[in-house]
């Protein structure tokens, strides 16, 4: 009778499945795993559910974000770069910042499309993004499957009208991660089975931006964001304007613009510290006056350092 009330007690064994095997509770005690820290920040522009009659049309233009238009009834013209491209439902444009683009109803019913634009300042991610080999995607290519049912879930959120909630946030933010995971997937998958495009100068420009910014503290932002990029280029042994050309090339902006995207991600986690006034961040981000910074982050954001620490720490 005891040793079957001692049974009853017994802790079960937990196991956890790994691609290589199991791990017990025991092996578990023992050993110790971590993510790797993660800093990045992302933005999300304009993203819109629409339906249009058969004569609507866009204009050819350019924007700093990258995009995803996708098909869902009708069709649609699209050219890019001067290249013309069909899109019939399911089919999907992936455009990079910078990129020259019109597009008009193709179908006597109209169309119904769905379009999102973001940017994003993880710089592995860029690279895989800009070295897409092409920005047309039919609905039964890898990419389109792969990324569809993210596309899916934030189409069914922009219909609720989502974003109010908090929980429907999250709900957004979850589908958004779940979309650049498998875009990110796919364009590795690509890029490993094609001769690389991602320029390995560019790469190191900008890994030693993330360092300098890093390091920026008690520095002039706007003179070291000019002298960084000089010496960088002598460093790589190119042009000025060398760099800067494989540097848009690869990542979509110019190095001073990755530049500000990392000093303004910086800012932001250094307003989300209520220890430390906006006067000490400023100079911790290398500006001289609390005014100049105040004013080159109202650019940014289009609100001031005070209001979005006051969103935080009400």
């Amino acid at each position: 009778m005891n040793n079957r009330n001692e049974r009853k007690n017994e802790q079960p064994i937990h196991r956890l499945k790994f691609p290589g095997g199991e791990l017990n509770q025991d092996e578990h005690k023992r050993t110790e795993f971590m993510l790797p820290d993660m800093n990045s920040t992302f933005r999300v522009f304009a993203a819109h559910y629409r339906t249009v009659d058969s004569d609507w049309s866009y204009p050819a233009h350019t924007h700093p974000f990258f995009e995803v238009n996708l098909v869902l009834s009708g069709s649609q013209r699209m050219r890019a770069n001067g290249q013309p491209y069909l899109q019939q439902p399911g089919d999907l444009m992936l455009l990079i910042p910078g990129e020259e683009h019109e597009s008009c109803a193709a179908s006597p019913q109209g169309m119904t499309y769905y379009c999102i634009h973001f940017d994003v300042d993880e710089p592995a991610f860029r690279e895989l993004l800009c070295a897409r080999s092409r920005p047309f995607f039919e609905a039964g290519s890898e990419l389109s499957k792969q990324i569809r049912p993210a596309l899916d879930k934030l189409i069914l959120l922009t219909l609720d009208e989502a974003g109010v909630r908090v929980q429907s946030r999250m709900m957004i933010l979850s589908a958004l991660f779940e979309l650049f995971g498998a875009l990110s997937h796919v364009l590795s998958q690509e890029e490993h089975s094609t001769p690389s495009q991602i320029n390995p100068t560019a790469s190191y420009v900008a890994s030693r931006l993330e360092q300098m910014v890093g390091d920026i503290e008690n520095e002039d932002g706007e003179t070291l964001a000019h002298e960084t990029v000089e010496s960088i280029a002598q460093e790589v042994g190119y042009s000025t304007s060398s760099v800067n050309r494989m540097f848009s090339r690869a990542f979509g902006l110019s190095p001073r613009q990755y530049m500000s995207m990392l000093i303004l991600k910086k800012a932001k986690l250094l307003l989300m510290d209520p220890d430390l006034s906006i006067e000490e961040i400023s100079m911790k981000l290398g500006y001289k006056n609390i005014a100049h910074f105040s004013r080159q982050y109202k650019r940014w954001t289009d609100e001031s350092p005070s209001q979005f620490r006051g969103r935080f720490h009400k």
